[in-house]
């Protein structure tokens, strides 16, 4: 599911960028992908020729997920037909996601960076009510259409800013840091089933020294 809310919010980024920088007979080619940025060529990889290609691209890498501590519940319960479902709390978490300016020339690299802070100053809430659905689980159909993302702008300090790109190779690109604050996540299987309370049985008898 977390691949999916993620492609979705890709495309309309990507949308964007080719309106305004491809030329007409460039719009078939995507300019924003998915993929771990530490394997572009220009940062020392092998360009992601074992999979999506990654130079000259937008790249959205996944570099943290921290959980969202305000929003803890206690065990969910939920009556389904004569049954009562127990499951625990749903984990709201946070994405942070790199999004890295990763081409050859520095100045189309920094056109397209500011690209993508445009897209998000003028989009900052995503929903998913009308995305599309094909090749979705229909469990999970349901749960994406009630989520409600907000985009923020996160700021690293420098020496964050060095240990992040550290451990993605140690090269800088031109990038910048968003958090997608409060995606849900939950296991379907419950935790326990029962059956509802349908009579409550009294005994009045007491001790009367009979």
């Amino acid at each position: 599911m977390g691949s999916l809310l993620l492609k979705i919010i890709m495309e309309q980024l990507d949308q964007y960028i080719r309106s305004v920088e491809a030329p007409i007979s460039d719009l078939t080619n995507a300019r924003v992908v998915l993929g771990n940025i530490a394997a572009s060529k220009f940062a020392g990889g092998d360009g992601g020729n074992s999979g999506t290609p990654l130079d000259d691209k937008v790249v959205v890498t996944l570099v943290n997920i921290a959980e969202e501590g305000s929003l803890k519940n206690n065990t969910a319960t939920r009556q389904v037909n004569d049954q009562y479902i127990q499951n625990n709390p749903v984990v709201h978490v946070n994405l942070y996601l790199l999004f890295t300016a990763n081409f050859e020339y520095y100045d189309t690299a920094v056109n397209h960076l500011f690209r993508v802070m445009e897209f998000f100053q003028g989009r900052k809430i995503f929903q998913f009510k009308n995305a599309p659905m094909a090749g979705v689980l229909p469990d999970d159909i349901e749960r994406i259409r009630e989520i409600e993302l907000t985009i923020e702008l996160h700021t690293l300090s420098f020496e964050q800013l060095n240990d992040l790109w550290g451990s993605l190779g140690g090269k800088q690109m031109p990038f910048v840091l968003y958090r997608a604050r409060l995606v849900p996540v939950q296991m379907e299987l419950p935790v326990s089933r029962g059956g509802l309370v349908t009579e409550i049985g009294l005994n009045t008898s007491h001790s009367n020294g009979q």
